[in-house]
């Protein structure tokens, strides 16, 4: 899913590239990095609650979910190596202050980096993530993916 909602996020990155994006086209850069991070995010859960068999319930969830996944454990290796750590953190950063204001306070200088380079920044994310999975497959037989 989220390979289909990058891709369709192609055509606003072209468009972005060309010109500033007007405040419609501002809200839909906010609304695709929104939800970017909060497939991300959901991924990140299934790990957490179907191998490590935590859940995270403080104020401050979605920032321990992020960091617990750059530690390795005693059920699985780090699933993301230090190098994506500021780049998640920003998009992490970005879904709450989407999340929790208005449109008119969006600023493209802001969005700009994230939006344009959601692409190679999900590559790096799929890697990892595709990655983890075949360390874990091969290090247990009762790892299922669902």
């Amino acid at each position: 899913m989220l390979d289909e909602h990058v891709s369709k996020a192609d055509i606003l990155i072209k468009k972005c590239k060309m010109a500033e994006p007007d405040y419609i086209e501002l809200c839909a850069v906010g609304s695709m990095l929104h939800s970017y991070y909060n497939g991300i995010e959901n991924i990140l859960l299934i790990i957490s609650k179907n191998i490590d068999e935590m859940s995270f319930s403080s104020s401050k969830w979605h920032s321990e979910l992020l960091n617990a996944m750059f530690e390795k454990n005693n059920k699985h290796p780090a699933v993301f190596s230090d190098e994506l750590k500021t780049a998640l953190t920003n998009y992490m950063n970005f879904r709450h202050f989407f999340r929790h204001s208005y449109g008119y306070s969006l600023q493209w200088e802001k969005a700009a980096p994230l939006f344009l380079g959601i692409q190679e920044n999900w590559d790096k994310v799929k890697s990892a993530l595709q990655n983890f999975i075949s360390e874990k497959v091969t290090q247990s037989d009762d790892f299922v993916y669902n």
